[in-house]
């Protein structure tokens, strides 16, 4: 079996932001605007 490597550099960016850790903040932010709507959700809709 031949195995075929792949390498990564340093410099590699995201399809969207300039950095990985522009990409990281915007997971981090949208994952607690979503907590927070559901948390008005909930308390709306009980």
């Amino acid at each position: 079996m031949s195995e075929s490597k792949i390498e990564h550099t340093e410099d590699e960016r995201p399809p969207i932001f300039q950095s990985w850790n522009q990409m990281y903040f915007f997971v981090l932010v949208m994952h607690a605007i979503i907590i927070t709507l559901f948390y008005i959700f909930t308390q709306t809709y009980s």
